[in-house]
C-alpha cells in the first residue's frame, strides 16, 4: 500500500503537482528500503533522485541532509552555469560549497531565501525539470533542517518535486510534531510503516536469499526472532549464513545444527559475532570507522590505523561481505545506525580513547581549519579522547560559526555543551563561552537566560578585573532586558554601567534613550538620544549615532512624520558610510514603517526583512514579519498576512519574544478577513492569555478581529459594538496606535445614527487622523454628519478630502467608506451615491465579500437603477456541473485549473485570494468525487467531448 501511495505521489509530482511524504517507523522497519525502491523507479523515468541524511551526534550540523543531497546532485550533473541561480548563490553556498561566489560576502541564512534557492537549484540540476528528494533519519535532524523542510513542504505543491523523508517517531519528538503539523494542514502525507505479518516475513526471507523455498523451521525461527522488523529479518538470515547453520546445497537451502546456537539473541550480539570472525587489522579498521560515525571518510582510516590503503579497502570489503558496511555511489557507511553503535559498544573505554585521538589527528591533518561539519566531528572526537579542553574550544568555534550565520539553535546546542566541558572556571575559553551564550540568548530573545548568564559571568570575572568588560556585560544585560520589555531591569544595569569608571557614556545614553522610549517617556528619550548623538559627533562610534537617531526618529514620528523621516534617513546614511549592515538594516526597518504610515506600502519593509534574514537578525526579522502582517491585513491581503504573522509567531515562540501576542492578533485578523471564526477565536484566546493587560492586544482583539468578522457578515450593529469596545481600550492609552478600525468606528456610528462626532473627536485627540486610512474614514464620517445637517456643500468637500487619503493599496477601505457614505447620501440628497455603489458592488463581488456586495446592490435598487450581475460565469456552467451544485465561480476556477495554472495565477486572473482558489478547488474535488487536482483536467476534457 505504501509503495502504491508513493508511486502515485511520484506520478503526480512529475505532472507538476509536487508533494511531501514522510515515512515513519522504528529502526529497521524498511523506510530506507522503500525510499530506495521509489528512487530506482524514478531514475528509470529519467528523474534525478538525490539523498541526504541527518546523523546522530550531540551537536547537529545545520542543514546537513539538504547539503548532502544537493552536493550529490551537483556531483551527478555538474556545476550549474545559469544566470537564474546567480541571485541565490550566496544563500546556496552554505549548502553546496562549490557554488560559493568568491570569498567576499556572507552566506544568506534566510529560511525563505534558502528555500527558494533550493527549489531553483533542483529545477536547474534536473534536466527533465523533475526531481525526487530523499531526506533520511530526520529524527536526528537539526532545527534549521526541519524548519527548511517545513517551508519546502508548504511550497512543493506547484513544483515537479516529490520529497520523501524518513524518521523514527520514538527518537525525534521535533520531527514527529512537524509531521503531524504538516499532515494536519495538507502539506505532507505521513505513512506509518508497521511490523510485518508472518506471511510477509516469509516472503521477505525468500527474496533476501533469492530462494523458492526455505525449511519450515527457518521460516518459523526468523518470524519469531525478527518480531516483524525487516532489518532484523536480514540480520538473522546473515547470522544463520555466517554460522554455517543455513547453507545452499545443490540448489536447496538446508540447515545443520541447532538454529538458536548460531543466531544472535540481540542485534549487538549479531554485530559482535561478525566482528569476532575478522582478523585483527580488519577489526581495527571497522572499529576506527565506527569512531568517525555512520558515514565515514574512508581515507582517514589509513592515518588512524597506520595500515596502507589497500589493506583498509580490503577490510571494508570484508565488512561489506559481513553486511556490517554498505557501499554506495557516495562511499562507505554502516548498514544501519545500530550497527555503528554496536561496534562502538564492543570497544573497551581505553580503546575508544586511543582511536578517538588518532581520528582527531587524522581529521585535523586532512581538513585544515576544520571547515563546516568537520569542526563538530572534531569536537566529538576530542571529547571521546578525554581532551575536554580541546573539545570545549572546538565547540566554542562551532557555536560562533553557527551564530554568525543565524543558526541560533545549533549555536546554543554547541555552546551549552562547550559550557559543560569548560566547567565553572575562569579560563579564557570558559569566559568566552559564557559571552557567546549571552549573545545567543539575547539575540534569540531568551531574556531570562541572557541576563542570568551575563550576571553569572560578572560574578566570575569580578568587576575590578576588567572595567571595560564589566561595563560591556552590564550593557548586554540592559539590551537583553529591553528585548523582553523589562525596563526596570534595563535601567538598573545601565545605572551600574554608568558608575563604572571609564564607561562609554554615549553608549549608555543611547541605550537609556531606548529604555525611556519603551517607558513612553518621550521627552527623556529625546534628551538622552540627543546627548548621545552630540557626543558621537565629536569622536564617538558611528553605531551609537545610529542608535540615537533611531530613538529620535521614533519619538518624532508621534508628532511629525517628515522629521522622523529625516532622522531615519540620516541613520541609514551613517550606517552605509561606515559599513554597519546591522544598523543600516534597522534604519531601513524604520523607513519602511514610515512608508506604511504615509502610503500604506510594505515594499521597503519586505526588503528590510530579506536583508534581516540574510544577516541573521532573527528577532528583528520577527518584528518585520509582524509589521508586514499589519500592513498586509490593512491592504486586505489575508493569505500573505497570515503567512507573515505565522512566521513572526514561530520566531517569537522559539526565541521567547514579547511580540508573540500581537503576532497572534494579526493571525486572528487575517482569519477574520478569511471568514474563519474558530481559528480567529483560538488565536485571540492565546494572545489574551499571554497578555491580558496589553491594551493593543485586548483592543485589537475586539476592534481588529471580531469587528472585522461582523463587518463582513454585514452585521454593522455588532461590528460597531465590537469597535466601541476596542476603541475604549486603545484610546485609554496616551500613546495608542491608530489601526484602521478607529476610523471605521465613527463611520459606522454616523451610518447607524450614534454619537459619531464625539467618537471622531476622541480619535483625533490621539493623533489618529495622521494615519491615512483613519484620516480618510474620518473624512467620510464628517461628510455623513454634514449631509445629515443639510450642509450638502460641506458634505461634498469632506467626502472629497477623505477620498483623497485612500489610495489603491487600501481600496477595500475606500470602497467600504463609499458604501457607507452612499447610504447616507441617498437619504439626505448629496454626493454621487449611485456612482460610488456601481464601483463598490463589483469590487466586493470580485473579493467574494458577498454580503457587502449584496448590500450595495440593495442600495442601488432603492435608488431605482439597474443592478449589475453579481458574478462572472454564473450563466456558463455546463449542465452536468450545475447538476452537481458547481457554482459559476467554481466553473471559472475549473477552467483555469485545466489550463495548468497554479492557485496564485488563478487568483490573479479572477481577482481572488489564493486561499479562496484553494477552497474552490477543494469544493470541486468534493462535488465531482475526484481525489487529486490533476484529475480535474481530464474531467473537464470529458465534459467538453
Amino acid at each position: 500500500m505504501q509503495t502504491r501511495h508513493l508511486l502515485t505521489a511520484l506520478d503526480e509530482a512529475m505532472a507538476g503537482n509536487g508533494s511531501t511524504v514522510l515515512l515513519a517507523g522504528e529502526a529497521g522497519i524498511g523506510k530506507s528500503r522503500l525510499a530506495r525502491e521509489i528512487a530506482g523507479h524514478a531514475r528509470e523515468q529519467g528523474v534525478i533522485a538525490v539523498t541526504g541524511r541527518a546523523v546522530a551526534g550531540a551537536v547537529r550540523a545545520p542543514f546537513r541532509p539538504f547539503a548532502e543531497a544537493l552536493t550529490s546532485a551537483v556531483r551527478q550533473v555538474g556545476l550549474p552555469d545559469t544566470a537564474d541561480l546567480d541571485p541565490f548563490r550566496p544563500g546556496l553556498a552554505c549548502l553546496v560549497p562549490q557554488l560559493r561566489v568568491g570569498s567576499e560576502g556572507q552566506s544568506d541564512s534566510s529560511l525563505v531565501f534558502i528555500g527558494e534557492a533550493v527549489l531553483r537549484l533542483l529545477r536547474v540540476l534536473s534536466r527533465s525539470g523533475r526531481c525526487l528528494l530523499i531526506l533520511e533519519d530526520l529524527h536526528w535532524a537539526d532545527v534549521e533542517t526541519l524548519s527548511l523542510l517545513e517551508y519546502l513542504a508548504d511550497n512543493f505543491r506547484t513544483e515537479p518535486v516529490l520529497c520523501i523523508g524518513t524518521f523514527r517517531p520514538d527518537e525525534g519528538t521535533e520531527v514527529a510534531d512537524l509531521a503531524a503539523k504538516l499532515e494536519s494542514r495538507g502539506s505532507a502525507d505521513v505513512l506509518a510503516l508497521c511490523r510485518l505479518e508472518r506471511e510477509a516475513i516469509a516472503g521477505m526471507a525468500l527474496a533476501c536469499l533469492n530462494a523458492d523455498a526455505l525449511p519450515p523451521a527457518v521460516q518459523s525461527f526468523v518470524a519469531e526472532r525478527a518480531d516483524g522488523v525487516p532489518f532484523l529479518v536480514e540480520e538473522i538470515l546473515a547470522g544463520l549464513l555466517e554460522g554455517g547453520v543455513l547453507a545452499e546445497r545443490e540448489g536447496r537451502w538446508e540447515t545443520s545444527g541447532v538454529l538458536a546456537a548460531s543466531v544472535p539473541a540481540t542485534f549487538a550480539d549479531a554485530v559482535g559475532r561478525r566482528l569476532s570472525t575478522v582478523d585483527a587489522d580488519s577489526r581495527q579498521v571497522i572499529q576506527a570507522a565506527a569512531v568517525l560515525g555512520r558515514r565515514f571518510d574512508w581515507p582517514l582510516l589509513a592515518a588512524m590505523t597506520g595500515l596502507p590503503e589497500d589493506m583498509v579497502l580490503a577490510a571494508l570489503r570484508y565488512g561489506a561481505d559481513l553486511q556490517l558496511i554498505s557501499v554506495g555511489d557516495h562511499g562507505f557507511q554502516f548498514r544501519h545506525a545500530l550497527t555503528q553503535e554496536a561496534v562502538l559498544a564492543g570497544l573497551l573505554p581505553s580503546e575508544l580513547v586511543v582511536l578517538a585521538g588518532h581520528a582527531l589527528s587524522a581529521v585535523r591533518d586532512a581538513h585544515p581549519g576544520l571547515p563546516g561539519t568537520w569542526c563538530t566531528l572534531a569536537a566529538d572526537l576530542a571529547e571521546r579522547a578525554n581532551d575536554r579542553g580541546q573539545a570545549g574550544a572546538l565547540l566554542l568555534e562551532a557555536g560562533r560559526r553557527d551564530l554568525a550565520v543565524g543558526a541560533l539553535a545549533s549555536a546554543e546546542d554547541a555552546l551549552i555543551r562547550a559550557r559543560g566541558l569548560a566547567g565553572q572556571t575562569s579560563s579564557a575559553t570558559a569566559i568566552e563561552v559564557e559571552e557567546a551564550l549571552t549573545e545567543v540568548f539575547a539575540t534569540s530573545g531568551q531574556v531570562e537566560r541572557a541576563i542570568e548568564t551575563a550576571r553569572r559571568l560578572l560574578a566570575r570575572i569580578g568587576a575590578p578585573s576588567s572595567a571595560e568588560r564589566s561595563a560591556d556585560l552590564h550593557l548586554r544585560i540592559a539590551r537583553a532586558a529591553i528585548a523582553g520589555g523589562r525596563w526596570v531591569d534595563a535601567e538598573s544595569s545601565l545605572d551600574i554601567a554608568r558608575a563604572i569608571p571609564g564607561a562609554d557614556r554615549a553608549r549608555i545614553d543611547a541605550c537609556a534613550a531606548t529604555v525611556a522610549e519603551g517607558q513612553r517617556n518621550a521627552d527623556q528619550a529625546e534628551r538622552l538620544a540627543l546627548a548621545a548623538l552630540e557626543a558621537t559627533e565629536r569622536d564617538g562610534p558611528p553605531e551609537v549615532a545610529c542608535e540615537a537617531l533611531e530613538v529620535i526618529g521614533r519619538v518624532a514620528r508621534q508628532r511629525d512624520l517628515e522629521e522622523a523621516q529625516r532622522a531615519f534617513a540620516r541613520a541609514e546614511s551613517i550606517a552605509a558610510a561606515h559599513d554597519l549592515p546591522h544598523w543600516r538594516l534597522r534604519a531601513l526597518y524604520e523607513l519602511g514603517t514610515n512608508d506604511m504610515l504615509q502610503t500604506e506600502s510594505v515594499e521597503r519593509l519586505a526588503q528590510a526583512r530579506e536583508l534581516s534574514e540574510a544577516q541573521g537578525a532573527l528577532s528583528l526579522t520577527a518584528t518585520l514579519d509582524l509589521l508586514l502582517a499589519v500592513g498586509l491585513n490593512k491592504q486586505v491581503r489575508p493569505d500573505e498576512a497570515l503567512e507573515a504573522a505565522r512566521r513572526s509567531a514561530r520566531a517569537a515562540r522559539r526565541y521567547r519574544l514579547v511580540s508573540l501576542p500581537m503576532a497572534l492578533i494579526m493571525q486572528a485578523n487575517a482569519h477574520a478577513i478569511r471568514g474563519e471564526r474558530d481559528e480567529m477565536e483560538a488565536c485571540i484566546e492565546e494572545a489574551t492569555m499571554l497578555a491580558p493587560r496589553d491594551r493593543d492586544v485586548v483592543g485589537g482583539a475586539w476592534g481588529y478581529c471580531r469587528a472585522t468578522l461582523a463587518l463582513l457578515d454585514e452585521d454593522r450593529e455588532l461590528a460597531w459594538q465590537h469597535m466601541s469596545t476596542g476603541a475604549d481600550v486603545l484610546l485609554a492609552s496616551p500613546a495608542a496606535f491608530a489601526p484602521p478600525f478607529l476610523g471605521l468606528w465613527p463611520l459606522l456610528g454616523a451610518a447607524l445614527g450614534r454619537d459619531a462626532a464625539s467618537a471622531a473627536a476622541r480619535v483625533r485627540r490621539v493623533h489618529g487622523s495622521r494615519r491615512r486610512v483613519v484620516a480618510g474614514l474620518l473624512g467620510y464620517t464628517d461628510a455623513i454628519l454634514a449631509g445629515r445637517d443639510g450642509r450638502a456643500a460641506d458634505a461634498d468637500a469632506a467626502f472629497a478630502a477623505g477620498d483623497q487619503q485612500l489610495g489603491p493599496l487600501v481600496a477595500w477601505y475606500r470602497h467600504y467608506g463609499r458604501r457607507s457614505a452612499a447610504e447616507a447620501a441617498l437619504a439626505d440628497g448629496w454626493g454621487e451615491p449611485v456612482s460610488w455603489l456601481r464601483e463598490a458592488a463589483p469590487y466586493f463581488d470580485a473579493r467574494e465579500d458577498d454580503k457587502i456586495a449584496l448590500a450595495c446592490r440593495g442600495l442601488l435598487r432603492q435608488a431605482g437603477v439597474a443592478v449589475p450581475r453579481n458574478r462572472a460565469g454564473d450563466g456558463e456552467v455546463p449542465d452536468r456541473l450545475r447538476a452537481l451544485g458547481v457554482t459559476g465561480r467554481e466553473a471559472d476556477v475549473l477552467r483555469l485549473v485545466a489550463q495548468g495554472l497554479a492557485n496564485r495565477e488563478i487568483a490573479g486572473q479572477l481577482v481572488l485570494s489564493p486561499r479562496t482558489v484553494e477552497k474552490h478547488v477543494a469544493s470541486l474535488l468534493l462535488k465531482t468525487g475526484l481525489r487529486r487536482r490533476a484529475q480535474l483536467t481530464g474531467y473537464l476534457a470529458e465534459l467538453e467531448d
